[in-house]
């Protein structure tokens, strides 16, 4: 008997893969990678986009798209399908990480609003007109977005933009059965997290901070991030998630 059940279910037809394309995957070490593997684990096919395509045999798990915004944003069109979207993409010069906002210039401030912003509003928009739509749409972002963080001045105003657009988005969205969220993440070592001067004693400074005593890794906040793809937070858009911790209610770098 038990072996006629194993055959029934085994005939029983299988729900299609949901599928989960990550934009700005820069290395095996960055959170959209582990938000891949974390998908992946929960049983979601995963799309994941990169510019470094000599890299291919890390992602070997995953489909790899070559993806350079802005050249390649028409590209996104060829994607379908997809149940949910999540954005990893931010961009500064490196040249100019000390500088602060008052020796930004021109050209990067437009650079890093475009890539770690604009972006997301651009691509949000494509998929919204689709038939078939994303139901989760989940933005990284960063506590320098409404705290001052030593090194990450430039980066700090776009992903506090970036943070309203998810807000806005989500609300323009809603009707049409889009959730929009994002979700700051604590001092994870990735290779983004390289725009921060002095990194390593930077995060052993937030650790102490924490409520919890200790920084965030890579798989906590792929955790949030899986959570907010799912069904299971069908009630929640328009939030901005704080996976660090307890360090936003305690931070206090300024003196």
């Amino acid at each position: 008997m038990l072996r006629l059940l194993q055959t029934q279910r085994a005939e029983l037809p299988q729900p299609e893969a949901k599928r989960a394309l990550i934009l700005g995957v820069s290395s095996p070490r960055s959170l959209g990678f582990a938000v891949g593997e974390k998908m992946q684990a929960r049983g979601w096919d995963t799309i994941l986009t990169t510019r470094r395509s000599k890299e291919r045999q890390a992602f070997r798990n995953h489909r790899l798209v070559h993806f350079d915004y802005p050249d390649d944003v028409d590209d996104i069109k060829l994607v379908d399908n997809v149940d949910g979207l999540v954005f990893c993409l931010g961009s500064t010069q490196i040249g100019e990480k000390n500088a602060g906002l008052t020796g930004a210039s021109y050209d990067n401030f437009v650079h890093t609003l475009t890539v770690s912003c604009f972006a997301f509003i651009q691509i949000v928009r494509e998929m919204s007109q689709r038939d078939y739509k994303p139901s989760s749409v989940v933005a990284l972002s960063f506590l320098g977005s409404e705290r001052v963080v030593p090194g990450y001045e430039m980066m700090g105003v776009a992903k506090a933009a970036l943070e309203q657009a998810v807000r806005t988005l989500a609300y323009e969205l809603g009707p049409t059965g889009m959730r929009v969220n994002a979700v700051s993440a604590g001092a994870v070592s990735t290779p983004s997290a390289r725009v921060l001067p002095n990194f390593r004693q930077v995060q052993a400074a937030m650790a102490a901070m924490t409520f919890i005593r200790r920084n965030v890794g890579a798989d906590d906040v792929a955790n949030a991030v899986s959570f907010l793809l799912s069904d299971e937070s069908a009630g929640i858009s328009g939030e901005i998630l704080q996976v660090n911790g307890g360090l936003r209610h305690g931070l206090s770098l300024v003196h």
